[in-house]
């Protein structure tokens, strides 16, 4: 019990439904980054109004290392883009099964962690034994909101009982 001067404990904070703009926001930061780049490569001289083709159209305009960089960028921008609704589907599922806020502020934290060293192996990726390490946090970027989604169903499960 607590005394006047005492304040009651309050609960943590439930930042799961924050994390999931946030999490849109991580994706778009490597299509920035390689954005950027190529801005900075080719001194602006790219199309605002075709921009889905300028990095095909200065692939042989650019040196090799750098056009493979942006391309990884870009890769790992769609994939972020391709795991997100994954992820808010496990932060919106958690929440309504009722499940406990630290385990979706933990969830939500685990995911930004995965996804942000995956995406620096992405573009940094220079050979098949790094590749094969891309792929290994892949996986353990796409098992948490996975994991998340199943806990989700049991406690709905649960619930319904």
């Amino acid at each position: 019990m607590s005394s006047p001067t005492t304040p009651l404990p309050l609960p943590p904070y439930n930042y799961s439904y924050t994390s999931i703009p946030l999490a849109y926001g991580l994706s778009i930061l490597p299509h920035a980054y390689g954005l950027t780049r190529l801005m900075l490569a080719t001194r602006g001289q790219i199309s605002n109004s075709m921009p889905r083709t300028n990095l095909e159209a200065w692939k042989s305009k650019l040196p090799t290392h750098l056009w493979n960089q942006l391309a990884r960028a870009r890769g790992a921008h769609l994939n972020s883009l391709e795991v997100f609704p994954l992820f808010a589907a496990a932060m919106v599922a958690g929440n309504v099964a009722g499940l406990d806020v630290k385990d979706l502020n933990g969830t939500a934290a685990s995911f930004f962690l995965a996804r942000g060293v995956y995406m620096v192996y992405y573009i940094g990726v220079r050979n098949e034994m790094m590749a094969m390490a891309r792929t290994g946090l892949w996986a353990w970027s796409i098992s948490i909101p996975i994991m998340a989604l199943i806990r989700a169903g049991r406690k709905a499960a649960e619930n319904s009982q």
